[in-house]
């Protein structure tokens, strides 16, 4: 232990308190009556009681250093999720766990074990790693961000030396853990379990489908599959509510491994439906599990009062009314303009009911003004859609009176006509356009017109059809909280009834029209609240998540959001926890398999607002089945980018000698300082005090004045 003595006077100051005390003492008793021995003790503890009066004076403090050492901390992440069940994965890493990291502390460091899925899940002991339990709790993902995160909170006053991760590399949540890793400031090493070779499998990857769909409307589920060194033809199937309805095949070859396939479902009921898509297995697949996925498509009676305002008779008015009239849940309005003030339909109706209006070579130079007012006016007020076909006599300059509602404005008009194709972007948006093989279909489709008018595309709006001369946006949408709107800039499309190749062009513009007017007309999103599950299945060990918000409601205070949960022998209530201002969460845990209904509702004092049914199941969560392959490359690059090792191939020895040499570097020193402050400690007063009275009694039995 070392300490200091630190005061507010210089050197020369410093002397002066030996010095002056020494002086005062000795000229105090030299003329006394005392000799000898008795002199000198006077003398001294004269000195010794001036010397600390004085030293009080100068703010002394006496620091104390004690030298402490960190002993270095390796800590070692074990794979706890799912994936570890595939081909026998979780064997191999009790394996590695006993002939390689078992044994491997070294010197004074210590060794921590951590299992770890979807987050840092225990700490577990060294006694453990022989016999090591799989909990099987929130290990349906593989989540190295959050895990490094929540390390970096739990081990802050550790001398971490190294970071392990013993993994088959599928990581799947979280994202790339690089930048948690570096919170660490250590090295992360790697052991890879599994093989890296993939073997025989057949996936459902990826689905993309609408969660709530138009009854008596043909909805398309796409879907994604993978398949790996098979060679024949494979079945797919599509259940409903677990009866099957409709099946295809399709031919896969080692030399590919995705391919997309489509089922159209339909729903003549308001009604929540479950679908499952599963392939029919192969007896040398790797695993089962991942050959089927299920999900819910919620069909509501949402009809759009639609009104649709057409420029004059026309071959393009012909072909788009006949399409629009196909769409059951359009209560469509057609007005064919015939004079400025005449229609030959009849009157105007009543504006304030529309949901959507549909323009078609509307306005031309002979239309009303302040019909254009009153529908600008209805459009702001309701924030109702609007979707703009160009035509032939459109007047751009009418137009331009909704230019704060249209995706799009006009730079410079032209009436000169020109011949263009039609083609999809190359990335493609598919939330809005899901069928993406069908709306391809344009690309093959006969030229169309379009004029030399220059337009500029609002910076919010997306493009989802280009023009092949000059690639100038043919068909965009703005979906924005006071824009919603799609424009298609080229016009003679009754030319593609003319297709030699093929005939599907009415049902290509039919889906253009549906799913434009779905997706920025959508009204539950004037419901007062939504809320849904996180996933549409949840494993048994997992806890049903609900998130809920509150959109089209003016607060009063005091809003909830309940959730009532039924299924088969099972009922329970759930009130939402707020976690912002109108954000509400909450969680259950239902252990039992089945399907679910839950209805959610909005409270407002003690009165219900609005309610919201729907529905989820409890299953086999198979997430973690979509990749079966051990995959080393994310964890390789995180082993790069912290100079840490691939210890996969590496025996024990070199393993321990690495260890050791990552822990000579790691040590540390821990200098802890303490404090003595002198003028405010109550010993150094006692002291200084014990001195005057000694002083005095001395002074006294020696009959000194």
């Amino acid at each position: 232990m070392d300490f200091t003595l630190k005061t507010d006077f210089n050197f020369l100051a410093s002397v002066a308190l030996l010095i002056i005390p020494a002086i005062l003492a000795y000229f105090y008793y030299k003329r006394s009556a005392l000799k000898g021995i008795k002199r000198i003790l006077f003398t001294a503890l004269r000195f010794l009681t001036l010397f600390f009066i004085f030293l009080l004076l100068s703010s002394p403090v006496i620091s104390f250093f004690k030298n402490t050492f960190q002993d270095p901390v390796n800590v070692f992440l074990i794979d706890n999720s799912q994936s570890l069940l595939i081909d026998n994965r979780e064997s191999g890493l009790k394996e590695i766990l006993n002939d390689k990291i078992k044994d491997s502390e070294t010197g004074s460091s210590e060794n921590l074990y951590f299992l770890f899925s979807g987050n840092l899940t225990r700490e577990i002991g060294r006694d453990e790693l022989e016999s090591i339990s799989y909990d099987r709790i929130n290990n349906f993902e593989t989540n190295l961000t959050g895990t490094f995160y929540s390390l970096h909170d739990r081990l802050a006053n550790k001398n971490l030396s190294s970071v392990t991760v013993i993994s088959d590399g599928i990581i799947n949540q979280g994202g790339n853990p690089v930048t948690a890793a570096r919170l660490l400031n250590v090295p992360v090493n790697y052991i890879l379990t599994g093989d890296t070779i993939q073997h025989n499998d057949l996936v459902v990857r990826n689905l993309f489908y609408n969660k709530t769909a138009f009854i008596e409307s043909n909805v398309p589920v796409n879907i994604e599959i993978n398949s790996f060194n098979f060679d024949k033809d494979i079945k797919i199937n599509l259940y409903e509510e677990d009866i099957l309805t409709q099946s295809k095949v399709i031919k896969v070859d080692p030399g590919k491994s995705i391919y997309d396939l489509s089922f159209n479902v339909l729903s003549n009921a308001e009604k929540v439906i479950k679908y499952k898509i599963e392939i029919e297995g192969q007896e040398d697949e790797i695993t089962l599990k991942n050959n089927y996925r299920e999900f819910f498509i919620k069909f509501v009676n949402n009809k759009f009062k639609v009104l649709v305002l057409s420029g004059g008779p026309g071959a393009d008015f012909s072909f788009l009314s006949e399409e629009i009239k196909k769409v059951k849940n359009f209560e469509s309005t057609f007005l064919t303009q015939k004079s400025a003030s005449e229609f030959y339909e009849g009157t105007v109706p009543d504006l304030s009911g529309f949901d959507s209006y549909i323009f078609i070579g509307y306005p031309t130079s002979v239309t009303n003004q302040n019909l254009l007012n009153d529908i600008k006016y209805q459009l702001e007020k309701n924030n109702s859609s609007l979707i703009f076909f160009a035509g032939r006599t459109t007047d751009y300059g009418k137009l331009s009176i909704l230019d704060d509602r249209l995706p799009f404005k006009t730079t410079s008009f032209s009436e000169k006509e020109e011949e263009t194709g039609i083609r999809t972007v190359s990335t493609l948006n598919n939330e809005v356009f899901k069928n993406t093989g069908l709306l391809s279909s344009v690309n093959s489709f006969p030229n169309i017109f379009k004029t030399a008018s220059i337009f500029s595309v609002n910076p919010s709006s997306e493009t989802f059809l280009l023009m092949t001369q000059n690639s100038e946006p043919a068909y965009i949408i703005q979906n924005t909280v006071n824009n919603k709107s799609a424009a298609f800039l080229a016009y003679g499309l009754y030319k593609w009834r003319l297709n030699p190749q093929r005939n599907n062009s009415g049902e290509v513009l039919n889906y253009i029209i549906t799913s434009s007017v779905f997706a920025i007309t959508n009204k539950e999103d004037k419901k007062t609240f939504t809320i849904e599950t996180t996933k549409p299945v949840y494993s048994g060990f997992e806890n049903v998540k609900f998130t809920a918000r509150i959109t089209n409601y003016d607060l009063q205070g005091g809003e909830q959001i309940t959730v009532k949960i039924s299924g088969e022998g099972y009922s329970n209530n759930l009130v939402l926890q707020k976690t912002d201002n109108k954000y509400y969460e909450g969680e259950i845990n239902i252990p039992v398999d089945g399907n679910y209904n839950f209805k959610g509702e909005l409270i407002s004092g003690s009165n219900p607002v609005e309610s919201i049914e729907n529905r989820f199941a409890i299953g086999e969560n198979n997430f973690e089945y979509e990749l079966t392959r051990a995959d080393n490359s994310i964890l390789n690059n995180l082993s790069n980018e912290t100079r840490g090792v691939n210890f996969s191939n590496t025996d024990l020895s070199s393993i321990k000698d690495s260890f050791t040499r990552l822990n000579e570097q790691s040590k540390s020193e821990i200098k802890s300082k303490k404090n003595f402050e002198l003028n405010v400690n109550p010993y150094y007063l006692g002291i200084l005090i014990f001195l005057l009275c000694l002083e005095w009694f001395f002074r006294k039995r020696n009959n000194l004045p």
